[in-house]
């Protein structure tokens, strides 16, 4: 794609939808991103329909719209997309099938219409559930994928760190659970293409009437590519420029943060296409 080219994509009137990372892109290390709130109040006054993204997948929508509000990022709890909402529309669009859920106490409300404690289930969903993890727990997940449930994971990542330290993610059960079994999961969360179907669905446009805005390449970048979506790059939060070489997924266009966004889609300028 031309240089031309992809500003006449990327301009306004050619712009349905804007998929905002979250972490790294508006706040990092609980800190709103320097011009954050006035990027944000840019953007919808161009009139595009906005979603943030996250890959959270122990807290409902409700508890983190508290937590951008407490930062002074104004963001509405339907706009915000997680993990754990691809899950739930996931099992809505099943609603005939059974699920063992293996989620946080915060979440177990959302998740309490598909899970089945007893009997056979279609799915095992794995999500965030410290709180509750047990081997009972963990062995009863394993025999359902053993007798024939698909096995589900909000997101796959290995490890996070908290003020504590280092602590386990999902990815590393559900990769327990893979190794058990001898079978695959389904990811719902970042980079899986589904994550931004799921998305792009909830607004209803098509993937190439969408820009996505990250800092991770790894998901954000890759997930935008995946659908055919068009990906800018933030140099905050987790941005790396040697991730950016050594990745085989590169962004349309790098910008310095968030700030840089507004005028990238209200006047196609202002930016650098990768590569050029």
């Amino acid at each position: 794609m031309s240089f031309a080219a992809a500003k006449a994509i990327i301009k306004h009137s050619r712009v349905k939808a804007v998929l905002l990372d979250l972490d790294g892109t508006l706040y990092f290390e609980g800190a709103q991103v320097p011009g954050a709130v006035q990027a944000l109040t840019a953007l919808r006054k161009l009139g595009i329909p906005l979603r943030f993204l996250t890959n959270t997948d122990s807290k409902p929508a409700c508890i983190l719209r508290r937590e951008l509000a407490a930062m002074g990022l104004p963001v509405a709890e339907l706009e915000i997309f997680s993990a754990a909402s691809a899950a739930l529309r996931f099992l809505w669009e099943h609603p005939d099938s059974r699920s063992y859920c293996l989620v946080s106490s915060e979440l177990a409300n959302e998740f309490a219409p598909f899970h089945a404690e007893e009997g056979a289930v279609d799915y095992v969903v794995v999500g965030d559930f410290r709180d509750s993890l047990s081997y009972r727990v963990l062995n009863a997940a394993f025999r359902h994928v053993m007798a024939g449930a698909k096995l589900i994971a909000l997101q796959k990542g290995r490890y996070f760190v908290s003020g504590e330290g280092y602590n386990l993610d999902t990815g590393a059960f559900v990769h327990l659970l893979e190794y058990g079994s001898g079978k695959t999961a389904r990811v719902l969360g970042k980079p899986s293409p589904d994550f931004f179907k799921l998305a792009i669905e909830q607004i209803g446009c098509s993937p190439h009437e969408v820009v996505v805005v990250g800092d991770d390449v790894t998901t954000d970048i890759a997930g935008a590519r995946a659908i055919g979506a068009l990906s800018v790059l933030v140099r905050t939060g987790k941005y790396s420029s040697e991730t950016l070489e050594n990745s085989p997924v590169k962004p349309d266009f790098i910008v310095d943060s968030i700030s840089d966004v507004p005028p990238l889609l209200g006047e196609a300028s202002n930016l650098t296409q990768h590569g050029s």
